[in-house]
């Protein structure tokens, strides 16, 4: 038994995060994105006013974290799967035989390295669409307002969730492809699937996670029959605990 502990693993993972060029890209274009969705939607309801409302505004200028998911999931991904590539991940484990506890620092790591991030994103994409309204008749969406802060910061924790989600894969499938094709197909395919039954997949689809984020999560108001903005993040983090603790249980019975 070697002398690492959950603190020095945990910086281990910090430093392969931080060290690869894909975790800043990943980064910058979540950011990029939710911010360029907020300056378009501003720009694009100018012409709208004064018939453009306050929560129209928000809702619409927090949709960047449709793409921004993906970024963040594939950051998930990769933080597994590149060790697997490169086989790295045999000195990994050869350094810490304590195969849960790597598994559980990546999660630690990455879900605090994307709740920054997700955090920023969101910010990032309010401040463009309030920015883009100044000077016009739309009332502005305060933050002082519980239910605009709610939807920004719920917004960021559901980022958050979606990397975690990455990073259960990733242990899942352990193939950097394989696992983004995965992710993806978990994330949208189900949602198609409800979508083609109309009002009657409400029932299932207030499960899905794109429909918990535009219509519960990153809105001011949730749609008829869904989840409140907090259970529905409450609800991603729980497919993220099952996807990380599959992935720990086949991390432990697999050879590297």
């Amino acid at each position: 038994m070697n002398g690492y502990g959950f603190r020095q693993v945990a910086r281990m993972e910090w430093i392969k995060l931080s060290s690869v060029r894909s975790t800043w890209w990943l980064t910058v274009a979540t950011v990029l994105s939710m911010a360029a969705t907020g300056v378009g939607v501003g720009l694009g309801y100018r012409s709208h006013t004064p018939v453009a409302t306050t929560a129209q505004i928000l809702n619409n200028s927090l949709s960047g974290a449709i793409l921004a998911q993906l970024f963040l999931g594939v950051l998930g991904v990769l933080l597994v799967t590149g060790e697997y590539g490169t086989g790295q991940i045999r000195s990994t484990f050869a350094a810490v035989p304590r195969r849960r506890t790597v598994l559980a620092a990546k999660a630690a790591v990455c879900g605090g390295a994307a709740l920054a991030v997700g955090m920023t994103g969101t910010a990032a994409g309010y401040l463009g669409g309030q920015l883009a309204i100044r000077g016009t008749a739309i009332p502005t969406a305060s933050l002082g307002d519980p239910a605009v802060l709610r939807a920004v910061l719920l917004t960021g924790g559901y980022l958050a969730a979606t990397a975690l989600i990455g990073v259960g894969v990733g242990a899942l499938v352990r193939h950097s492809g394989a696992a983004i094709g995965t992710l993806f197909a978990l994330m949208f395919v189900p949602t198609i699937v409800v979508g083609l039954f109309g009002e009657h997949g409400v029932v299932v689809g207030r499960f899905m996670p794109p429909l918990m984020l535009l219509n519960s999560v990153a809105v001011l108001s949730p749609g008829f029959g869904l989840f409140t903005g907090w259970v529905s993040v409450l609800l991603m983090c729980g497919y993220a605990a099952v996807a990380i603790g599959c992935g720990g249980v086949l991390l432990r019975s697999r050879d590297a």
